[in-house]
């Protein structure tokens, strides 16, 4: 099994559970949530898929970072995202008059 450490100060456990969601097909995952820290417990669902650890961390990282941008751009163009819908919906007669 590997654990990866991560701050909570940085990363909200979403993003994290959200990262994990790529790999379930190959590893299951377990978080552990501390005061300051989020402990990622990762482990191979079969013998026959080998997790190298140093391999799976920086993938998982990656992955990590990828999702927390995400986050963070969506947070930041909710307003531009909601004012593309309203528009959109208002040309449509999903709602009668």
């Amino acid at each position: 099994m590997l654990s990866i450490e991560f701050d909570r100060a940085i990363y909200p456990v979403e993003v994290l559970q959200r990262a994990a969601l790529k790999f379930t097909d190959v590893c299951s995952f377990n978080f552990r949530l501390a005061e300051a820290k989020i402990a990622v417990e990762i482990a191979p669902l079969n013998d026959s898929y080998a997790l190298r650890a140093d391999d799976f961390e920086g993938r998982y990282r990656n992955e990590v970072l990828d999702q927390h941008l995400r986050a963070i751009v969506a947070k930041e163009t909710e307003n531009e995202r909601n004012l593309i819908l309203a528009h959109a919906f208002s040309n449509s007669k999903l709602i009668s008059a």
